[in-house]
Parts: C-alpha cells; structure tokens; sequence
C-alpha cells in the first residue's frame, strides 16, 4: 500500500537500491556486475532484502559500489543522481 501525500515529505529515503537501479545508474549488463561480484562485501556493498534468505532479491549502496568499481560517469549525471539519492530533487511548475 502506498504512502498517503502527507508521509511522502516525512519518509526517510533509503540508501539502498534494486538491482536494476543499480545498472541503470552504471549503465552496466548484469554480467559486467558479475564479474566484479568478488569486490562486494555483504553488509556494506549490498544486503538481502530478507536477511535471512539469501535467496531473496539484492539492494545495493549504489554510492559505495559507484566509489568501489571507479566508472567514468558524466559529472552532470552523476550529480543528478545523487541528488535523487539524497533526495534534493525540486520540481517547479
């Protein structure tokens, strides 16, 4: 169930994103991920959505996996991104 207008300002954002978030903002294949599935440490890089089923889905620190990995991100994307991250994003009419 979604969240009513008035939480919408109130609702902390989350650190952590989707697996697909994450190669959408590194503009990676899931097999480039892969390769680099060694350099994640659990807890830090990424967690279970379920903690205690590590079959469930992936959310990642998509900071600390962008810092990690070092890809060249177009300043101005990357700055738009962390501003969605951080959740200081202004829409006007």
């Amino acid at each position: 169930m979604p969240l009513p207008p008035a939480e919408w300002i109130t609702s902390t954002p989350t650190p952590w994103f989707s697996t697909s978030e994450l190669l959408e903002y590194l503009d990676i294949t899931e097999d480039e991920l892969d390769l680099s599935a060694d350099l994640f440490v659990e807890g830090i890089h990424f967690k279970f959505e379920n903690a205690k089923d590590k079959t469930s889905r992936r959310l990642w620190r998509l900071d600390l996996v962008d810092e990690l990995l070092c890809l060249p991100i177009p300043p101005l994307e990357k700055e738009a991104m962390l501003k969605a991250v951080n959740n200081h994003i202004i829409c006007s009419k």
